[in-house]
């Protein structure tokens, strides 16, 4: 009976640790107000409500500086880009952010031709999101592309803790040393490219080659629907959403094979009455001294492009007045 006793005590003295250092873990993340994680839960805790937001990837990310919206259009403004993080992946986000949101006007979703549209099989930076996967919108986003480890992390208890890595830490700490009351993002949420070019002469050599460099893309219908139904759900609450397929460096459209199948799918958006505004060929993707690479803009091409978009919602609003 003893063993027993100290068998029992044991394993409860083991739950408790376990449970006490979920609990730290998961409280301490929800509390980040910086970087990353912080841009997430400014939006799961209900405290980022601004006119104009941008969502989607590094496109989105690099691309948009939010302070020429802000000073052209006088909007206050947030860039969500969150690298390597597609709508596929975030799309719980931007739909947990329309609905509370009482100050919207414009919501854009950055896509880019090159992998925009691409069904994710697996999870980026699973620690950005380990502290909200109780979050329905979160849950069922991620659910799409694991639904058997989405289910381990909701149902099997502590298995979250397995899940966390050496990324994750960083925030952990700058959390707990910090004790930050604000949120810390920033440039609202942009962040500048640097100043280097594209090598045009890699470019040359890999024309030179296209039967060997060309490149398949691949679309994905699952991406395309979670676009399709967010920005539905943002007309729905009387928000403009525009789809904006960002630029392409035409050297390296020139090497994707199926290109103008993934623009036929994003601009297909315009039969739900969607606004898609295609700017993957526009006068800045003819220019090697805005691109870093293929599909990102240095901060010169970044500013350009945003002032690009900054008369596309001028004319837009022309017409609508």
């Amino acid at each position: 009976m003893n063993k027993l006793i100290k068998v029992l005590v044991l394993m409860a003295a083991c739950i408790i640790v376990l449970y006490s250092t979920e609990y730290a873990l998961q409280h301490t993340m929800k509390s980040c107000k910086v970087g990353t994680i912080g841009k997430i839960n400014s939006v799961m805790n209900h405290d980022m409500d601004v006119e104009f937001t941008i969502w989607g990837a590094s496109t989105a990310y690099l691309n948009f500086n939010p302070q020429i919206i802000i000073d052209s259009l006088g909007y206050s403004t947030m860039n969500m880009g969150i690298d390597g993080t597609s709508i596929d992946q975030y799309n719980g986000l931007l739909q947990e952010y329309l609905s509370y949101s009482a100050k919207s006007k414009y919501v854009v979703i950055a896509v880019d031709v090159h992998g925009g549209l691409v069904s994710r099989t697996s999870i980026y930076h699973l620690h950005n999101w380990l502290h909200h996967v109780n979050n329905p919108n979160i849950y069922g986003c991620l659910s799409d592309i694991d639904p058997s480890l989405l289910w381990k992390l909701r149902y099997v208890p502590f298995y979250n803790l397995t899940m966390y890595d050496k990324h994750a830490f960083p925030y952990f700490r700058k959390t707990i040393l910090g004790r930050n009351t604000e949120y810390e993002i920033d440039n609202y949420g942009y962040k500048s490219n640097g100043f280097s070019t594209i090598d045009t002469n890699q470019h040359q050599l890999s024309l030179d080659n296209l039967a060997i460099d060309s490149v398949q893309i691949g679309t994905g219908d699952r991406c395309l629907n979670k676009i399709r139904g967010s920005s539905l759900k943002a007309k729905e609450r009387k928000l403009i959403p525009i789809v904006v397929i960002t630029p392409c460096f035409e050297k390296g459209m020139e090497r994707l094979e199926d290109a103008s199948d993934v623009l036929s799918a994003i601009n297909s958006l315009k039969k739900d009455g969607i606004q898609v505004l295609d700017l993957s060929s526009c006068s800045i993707s003819r220019q090697a001294k805005y691109f870093r690479d293929n599909t990102h803009l240095n901060s010169i091409g970044a500013d350009e492009f945003t002032r690009l978009l900054v008369q596309e919602i001028k004319k837009l609003e022309a017409n609508l007045n």
